[in-house]
């Protein structure tokens, strides 16, 4: 399990972490670097204001944008807070001892965790990030469910081409000779946007070019996909 850049204190809450969930049957929990980091971030938030634990201070991301930024892939996510403990035992005892921390720590769905531990004045202030993450998407994947559902729609004719790709990366609204450009971005690439079925269903297109590039909503923390369609 790598860990690299990790703290010895935040070594030590992994490890108490995946004791306690191995003691409840539950899978160990992997180290993610990219939900480490942003741990670490709001950890010196919080360190910084230690009177109050906010999940979002003012004029801070909330943690999916957080942890999104830091390159985390995810489909959920959920956080710890701990504050002013003598040692990582304290700390995580006392998430033990609330029910709303205990369930993140014994939640099966997450498989993945980083954790930022930061000291002040002899103190040590502690995020968990607890994420159930996803692979990313490929480019061909992603292309190929999308040209089976357009199949699926009836337009046979339906194919990767490197002037979608190139029409999806500058989300150009037309393309030379095609009749319609469609663009939108989510996380299911085998389900077509209601606007571009209905379009479909209003005029007769034989063929269509399709294209996938990287998603432009980092923010959004959820692994999504964008695509533009060139019907002809």
């Amino acid at each position: 399990m790598a860990q690299a850049g990790a703290s010895p204190a935040e070594r030590a809450l992994l490890r108490m972490a995946n004791q306690f969930r191995a003691e409840h049957g539950v899978a160990p929990l992997a180290w993610d670097s990219a939900l480490a980091r942003a741990a670490r971030v709001h950890a010196r938030r919080i360190a910084a204001a230690p009177e109050d634990l906010e999940h979002q201070y003012p004029g801070e991301a909330d943690v999916i944008t957080r942890a999104s930024r830091e390159g985390a892939l995810f489909a959920a996510i959920a956080e710890n807070l701990a504050g002013r403990g003598q040692n990582p035992a304290q700390l995580h005892q006392g998430w033990v001892n609330s029910p709303v921390h205990r369930t993140n720590l014994l939640n099966p769905k997450m498989n993945a965790v980083g954790i930022g531990v930061v000291e002040r004045q002899g103190l040590l202030y502690a995020v968990e990030d607890f994420a159930q993450t996803v692979a990313a998407p490929k480019q061909a994947a992603i292309e190929s469910q999308v040209i089976a559902a357009l199949q699926k729609a009836g337009i046979a004719s339906a194919r990767m081409t490197r002037a979608a790709r190139l029409n999806c990366d500058s989300q150009s609204d037309t393309a030379e000779g095609a009749l319609l450009v469609v663009h939108w971005e989510g996380p299911n690439p085998g389900q077509l946007p209601e606007a571009l079925v209905q379009q479909m269903s209003r005029a007769a297109y034989h063929s269509a070019a399709v294209g996938a590039c990287p998603g432009s909503q980092p923010g959004q923390g959820f692994t999504t996909y964008r695509v533009a369609v060139l019907l002809y």
